[in-house]
């Protein structure tokens, strides 16, 4: 029981091989696409249910003081780079319009 990455860098690797993709697509013929959709549906539901099983295993790493400040941190840093991040290259594209490229506003050259 456990979550593995190195299962999904497995699945990657097999996912690559047209061994695979031959394979698929014998055991795809003659079916609907209802029959790929359902099969890709309850692999994805197997794969989040073992994550859920994991962390309910180790239950402790996420529900204590340092754990949540990790998962609280982790959300502000993705928050940041999406957001902030957007904001700041549009401020700099402003910036770059009106004074030129880097703008003596933004980086000004030392005297």
């Amino acid at each position: 029981m456990g979550f593995h990455i190195q299962g999904y860098i497995a699945m990657m690797g097999r996912g690559i091989n047209p061994k695979t993709w031959k394979k698929m697509w014998a055991n795809y013929k003659n079916k609907q696409i209802i029959d790929v959709y359902n099969g890709a549906a309850q692999f994805t539901n197997n794969q989040i249910a073992q994550v859920a099983r994991v962390y309910q295993y180790r239950y402790w790493w996420w529900a204590n003081p340092f754990g949540m400040g990790l998962i609280f941190y982790l959300g502000y840093k993705a928050w940041y780079m999406v957001y902030m991040n957007h904001k700041q290259r549009k401020v700099a594209q402003v910036v770059a319009s009106a004074y030129g490229q880097g703008g003596q506003w933004l980086n000004p050259v030392p005297k």
